[in-house]
């Protein structure tokens, strides 16, 4: 190095080390961190979002495999499928694809779509496919993460532009959820809804596709096209019905003025009954009296000169029933054929006319229509209300007819519009019936033409059209004739041949022709109660009434009406406090004969019983059925205590045929009738109350016992003289119909014991009522033995006693007892035998093993392994078991 003379040095040496450089050993994990990380994220992005959905049914949902659709795209999967704490409902766990994460909302419902056929359609084709899956309608709301499901989706959804529309009816009918609207035989829209409103009508939703809103007029007119029509006249019978899909699910049409103007919005229309209800015409206002029945909405016809032209549309009760009972009129319209409307004036009468009677009948349509309105010719200005009067009053307003009042202790049965006769022939007519505490007063009219047989000694008689008197005399009846029975009402008797003379303005009312001759008009004996029954037991006026055997009372009378008798019933007055609210009739049996097997008892009233019959009664019922007369004892402690059992025939089925529970009897079959649809055998069954809430649960079994004949010997020796109905409560929810087995003698014993079930490959050496041993002793019997389903093992249902169904172990051993085994070995022979009927039927014998810790009791209806060959170890299984508390 140089110096200058400043002592700088002029130059210097260079110094040179090398760049430290990143080693590439470590650029591999770098690169392996950043797939990681990439591949997170893609894996998190295809997860999407893990919600929660809670349902009330979890058919057919399956983890990593039931989807999610929306509009028919998979846009979730369900992950996991498990209930909840409480065992109520089911949670399942799904995760939503991100592209559909925008649907979950607070209101977005979620609902399972499965497979569903009826006569009505099949729904839920694609599912029948491919499984159930979980479908949704998006809502609105913030975003949530939680669902309720809905028990099921909606029947329609309302759309953009598509017209929801109210209709309210008086019932609902035929219409079901799904129900086709029709306009013109065109399916137009659905039924979407039903609901009450406050004045207990239906208000049903229905949905009118967009394409078709335009039908909708202010002036639409709704009718329900559900079901068959059919109309019978002299002419023939006339049967109207609509499509098959109209018939099987309901379906409502609608008809639309050309020129009314279209709805706009949602818009509430009547629901008429009929397309005739629905008919459009002229409005007539009537007002009719307060005391009328018998008429019915868009059903009551309007005549004119015999022809039908128009119905009764609106009847106006108002709602406050003490304002209607204190008003005399009721405010009415009827809607008729705009082409009489000329007919229509101040001087025409509209007669409200009763059905007549089969003799008066000359259009069998009036006749089943029961009342109608006639519309009579008249003079004088237009008009649109009337003041409607009865066919009665237009007899009182005919020239020189006689005004008559009768009266009577009891009404006879003699009704308003019954006829009063002479000698077969009709000379006037019942205007009114007037019911009072004392007496019964009847304003009647004769016509003009006959009011001359009308006179001071004139007799009035209740035509009495079946009369039986038994006595120590003998037997006197009187039947009238057939038309007679059709008309009832009064007979007219003249003491002399005189006619003529000044008539009076009331007379008596006579029960019959003896009593009138003698002018007897009342014995003075009132019924303490009127009875009714739909058929006539052996009784007649006269016949004793019995409290425990005891008489205490006797029938005064016995009234026939159209369906049912009255049977006027009185009772001592020493007695009468034995008669309550809770008191129940029935008729007594002359004789009653019971057979068994411990001989024949014959129990037989009093011979005056016998000829005259007798009726008893107790206080065993609840208030308010003490006007029923039954026609058995047991009848009556078991009425309205039904239940209806289904067999395939009726072999060994009768009448009176008692149900045993433990040997105790508690009901009888009443009704054996066949279901000509179902082709199957219906009883119906009368039930003691004290059993009957216990009886009718699900899971009740019914088994009819006949006796049987087996190796074994006789079983059910106790119905060989008469079979019965072995009854097993139920411990379900309540239900009244039950289908009647028929159990085999063998194992009738075991009917409410122990349920196993059993499996084996091959069950060619058993047979049903084959015993059930533990160490020898039989404590069951097979019950049953089918295929499973996939039919690769036999299932063996057998029964054990309560008494040993804790000597079943969660570890118990099943093997194959046919009754004989056969061991050689080189110690020799080893044969040993079973019971006859184990040769014959075969049988099944079981243990359980030996161990420290005793396994838990079996459960009903667990499956166990039937082996072929009793184990080896078996013999030294000394295994105890207590019974259970």
């Amino acid at each position: 190095m140089k110096q200058t003379n400043n002592n700088i040095p002029t130059s210097m040496s260079a110094k040179i080390s090398a760049i430290k450089r990143i080693s590439p050993f470590w650029l591999l994990p770098f690169i392996a961190f950043c797939v990681g990380i990439v591949l997170f994220y893609q894996i998190h992005q295809e997860q999407g979002e893990k919600i929660t959905i809670f349902f009330s049914d979890g058919s057919g949902l399956i983890a990593e495999k039931t989807p999610i659709r929306y509009q028919g795209l998979q846009i979730g999967l369900v992950k996991k499928v498990n209930f909840t704490q409480d065992m109520k409902s089911v949670k399942v766990e799904a995760n939503i694809y991100p592209e559909a994460v925008s649907v979950l909302r607070e209101d977005t419902k979620f609902w399972i779509v499965q497979p569903s056929a009826s006569l009505a359609g099949v729904s839920g084709l694609d599912a029948l496919v491919s499984g159930n899956y979980i479908t949704l309608s998006p809502g609105k709301g913030e975003e949530a993460d939680t669902f309720v499901a809905e028990d099921r989706g909606p029947i329609a959804e309302l759309s953009e532009g598509d017209l929801l529309i109210h209709l309210i009816a008086d019932d609902l009918g035929s219409i079901e959820l799904g129900s086709s609207i029709f306009f013109r035989k065109v399916p137009v829209g659905k039924v979407n809804n039903y609901s009450f409103t406050d004045d207990k009508k239906v208000a049903i939703d229905i949905i009118i596709y967009k394409q078709y809103a335009k039908f909708v007029k202010k002036e639409s007119r709704f009718w329900n096209i559900s079901g068959i029509k059919a109309d019978a006249n002299w002419n023939g019978i006339s049967v109207s019905m609509d499509s098959v899909q109209a018939i099987l699910q309901g379906a409502i049409a609608f008809d639309s003025p050309d020129d009314s103007n279209e709805v706009q919005g949602e818009t509430t229309f009547p629901l008429y009954a009929s397309i005739k209800a629905a008919k459009r015409g002229l409005n007539v206002d009537i007002t009719l009296p307060n005391d009328i029945s018998g008429l019915k909405e868009n059903d009551t016809p309007v005549y004119f000169h015999d022809l039908q032209v128009g119905v009764l549309s609106e009847i106006n009760y108002g709602e406050d029933e003490a304002v209607i009972n204190s008003t005399p009129t009721i405010q009415a319209k009827l809607l008729v054929d705009p082409s009489i409307k000329s007919n229509l004036k101040s001087g025409s009468k509209i007669v409200l006319m009763d059905r007549p009677s089969l003799a008066e009948v000359s259009n069998l349509n009036q006749f089943l229509q029961g009342k109608y309105f006639e519309i009579i010719d008249g003079n004088g200005t237009p008009t649109s209300h009337f003041e409607v009067i009865k066919q009665s009053e237009l007899l009182l307003q005919q020239p020189g007819a006689l005004i008559l009042s009768l009266t009577s202790p009891q009404t006879y049965g003699i009704e308003e519009g019954q006829p009063i006769s002479y000698n077969g022939i009709k000379i006037g007519e019942i205007v009114s019936r007037q019911v009072e505490i004392d007496k019964t007063t009847f304003k009647a009219v004769i016509l003009a033409a006959y009011r001359h047989l009308i006179n001071a000694e004139t007799l009035f008689v209740a035509a009495s059209n079946f009369s039986l008197d038994v006595s120590s005399d003998g037997v006197q009846m009187n039947v009238e004739s057939p038309r007679k029975w059709l008309q009832g009402g009064i007979n007219v008797l003249l003491r002399s041949n005189k006619t003529g003379g000044k008539a009076l303005q009331q007379y008596p009312l006579y029960a019959n022709n003896s009593n009138a001759l003698a002018g007897i008009t009342s014995d003075n004996i009132k019924p303490t109660i009127v009875l009714t029954t739909a058929e006539l037991p052996d009784i007649s006026e006269g016949s004793l009434v019995l409290y425990r055997r005891l008489p205490v009372g006797k029938i005064l009378s016995i009234k026939p009406n159209k369906q049912s008798f009255d049977i006027a019933v009185f009772i001592n007055q020493q007695y009468q406090y034995l008669f309550t609210k809770q008191s129940r009739f029935w008729a007594e049996n002359a004789v009653q004969v019971d057979v068994s097997l411990q001989g024949v008892d014959i129990k037989a009233a009093p011979l005056s019983r016998i000829l005259k019959g007798a009726i008893s009664f107790d206080n065993t019922g609840q208030s308010g059925e003490q006007t029923i007369l039954y026609p058995t004892q047991t009848a009556a402690l078991s009425a309205g205590y039904e239940i209806t059992l289904f067999a395939d025939n009726a072999d060994n089925l009768t009448t009176g045929m008692p149900l045993r529970y433990l040997s105790l009897e508690v009901g009888t079959i009443q009704k054996i009738s066949l279901d000509k649809h179902k082709q199957r055998v219906v009883a119906l069954a009368s039930i003691q109350r004290d059993y009957f809430n216990a009886l009718s649960k699900n899971g009740s079994h019914f088994t009819l016992v006949t006796p049987q004949i087996s190796a074994g010997g006789v079983q059910n020796l106790d119905a060989l003289l008469k079979p019965y109905i072995n009854v097993s409560f139920g411990q379900g929810k309540t239900q009244t119909q039950f289908t009647l087995s028929r159990a085999s003698g063998e194992n009738n014993k075991y009917q409410n014991g122990f349920p196993l079930v059993l499996e084996t490959e091959n069950a060619a050496s058993l047979s049903v009522g084959a015993p059930v041993l533990y160490r020898g002793v039989e404590v069951g019997a097979i019950s049953n033995i089918k295929l499973n389903t996939t039919a690769d093992r036999v299932f063996v249902d057998i029964q054990l006693a309560q008494q040993y169904r804790h000597l079943v172990r969660q570890n118990s051993e099943f093997w194959l007892a046919s009754g004989y085994s056969l061991d050689i070995g080189w110690s020799g022979v080893d044969f040993q035998t079973g019971t006859a009927q184990q040769l014959l039927r075969g049988g099944i014998g079981f243990s359980t093993p030996s161990g420290k810790v005793v396994q838990p009791v079996a459960k009903a209806y667990q499956h166990f392994l039937l082996q072929t060959k009793k184990p080896a170890e078996s013999q030294n299984w000394n295994q105890g078991s207590a019974p259970q508390n």
